[in-house]
């Protein structure tokens, strides 16, 4: 029964990694990810990670189960405003926005059924919901209605203002992109040829994504023998330049998304899958830097485990001197520092010609080094030193000792 169980939560997981995101930043080499992180206890544990370096390093930002507990929000679906720390999150008919990069989250008001689209101006979002088009200018605190029964789909907005992108369409029949310049008071249909888009085999629709230059368009499209394409447009989506296609995916066991970035040429593709290990997800981040032809990959997976033991012998009982030695005059060979644990004067002032050798109360320190530590001492112990430079010559040995040298004291902790 136990195993019915764990391989059902196993199923549901990886369904869930359908939804996993990952979606542009608002600076060049940004990026966010949203999806299924492991599994504790027969409960999901979902994250919103973090990069500004293309991906080969990411961030937690936040965390939250499935359902969510504890007053965390559900994450779902996430967008990346044009101001840098500013993402959007909506799940479970609800809006949140954050403003300090995913750390922290604001309710921003409750839908029926919406889709948004965001990222060109600082603060601007749209929402799509009963057939009518609404702006915010703020964030999402306010929405005003722009266009009344709207027919067309929202997708993505473009590179200038008032721009929008739908797209749409029926596997085996067609699909056909819209677009407006006009804030979706008016769209145009651009038919998208069948050897662009023409499949969305087990619910794989095509996806767009805007590029950084007015007119600059991908198109992600899947085939009945479940592998992608990447297309690349440079006249809003009349002509397409195929840039890469991939090789089967298993889609039961992987979870694939895609977003064009800030920086020119740029392009992303997320592929996750659920390692039955370690019960975490495994991360593969694809960067393209030449418009979606060829990429490089960063891998992420499980936390590293913890070490098995702690070190032995663990203690604060140990004092580290400094000083700076000399520039002018005659410089020395090096300074012997000598300990005591009962006084200043229990110190021998070191004699002409005979060497002391490095021992737990002596250390003789080359010019330059400016430091020396002493070890394995007494806790809560004053200890006293002094430091004697002096030169070699021949093979002797001349210390300077006048006014019995230069002394420090310092105490060990408990």
């Amino acid at each position: 029964m136990k195993k019915t169980i764990l391989l059902l939560i196993l199923c549901y997981l990886l369904g869930n990694i359908t939804q996993a995101q990952i979606v542009r930043g608002a600076v060049p080499c940004e990026i966010y990810l949203a999806h299924d992180w492991y599994l504790e206890n027969g409960i999901i544990h979902k994250g919103i990670f973090h990069s500004t370096d293309n991906g080969e390093n990411i961030t937690l930002q936040y965390e939250a189960t499935d359902p969510p507990t504890g007053g965390a929000i559900g994450i779902g679906r996430v967008l990346g405003d044009a101001t840098p720390g500013s993402l959007y999150n909506y799940n479970d008919h609800e809006l949140w926005v954050s403003l300090d990069y995913g750390a922290n989250w604001e309710y921003k008001e409750y839908y029926s059924y919406a889709s948004y689209a965001t990222g060109f101006y600082n603060g601007e979002i749209y929402r799509r919901s009963n057939y009518n088009l609404y702006r915010s200018e703020n964030y999402g605190e306010n929405f005003d209605l722009i266009v009344e029964s709207l027919t067309e789909p929202l997708s993505d907005v473009g590179n200038q203002e008032g721009e929008l992108f739908g797209f749409t369409g029926l596997s085996g029949v067609g699909f056909n992109l819209y677009h407006s310049i006009d804030y979706g008071q008016n769209f145009s249909t651009i038919l998208i040829d069948s050897s662009i888009a023409y499949w969305a085999p087990s619910g794989l629709y095509p996806k767009i994504s805007r590029g950084t230059e007015p007119g600059e368009l991908y198109l992600v499209s899947w085939w009945p023998d479940y592998h992608y394409k990447i297309f690349h447009s440079v006249d809003t989506g009349y002509t397409w330049t195929e840039k890469f296609e991939s090789e089967y995916i298993n889609i039961f066991y992987w979870s694939l998304s895609f977003t064009a970035g800030r920086q020119q040429g740029s392009f992303y593709v997320s592929r996750i899958t659920y390692d039955y290990a370690t019960q975490y997800s495994l991360v593969y981040i694809d960067y393209s830097s030449d418009y979606g032809e060829t990429f490089t990959t960063f891998f992420h997976g499980p936390p590293s485990p913890q070490p098995s033991n702690y070190p032995e012998n663990f203690s604060a009982h140990n004092i580290e001197l400094e000083w700076n030695d000399p520039v002018n005059g005659i410089l020395p060979h090096a300074n012997l520092v000598l300990m005591s644990d009962i006084s200043f004067e229990a110190i021998e002032i070191p004699v002409d010609n005979v060497a002391v050798p490095d021992s737990d109360i002596a250390k003789n320190i080359p010019y330059g080094e400016e430091k020396c530590l002493f070890t394995n001492l007494i806790p809560a112990t004053v200890y006293y030193f002094k430091i004697f430079p002096y030169t070699v010559s021949g093979g002797e040995i001349n210390y300077k000792t006048d006014e019995g040298g230069i002394q420090t004291m310092k105490m060990t902790k408990e």
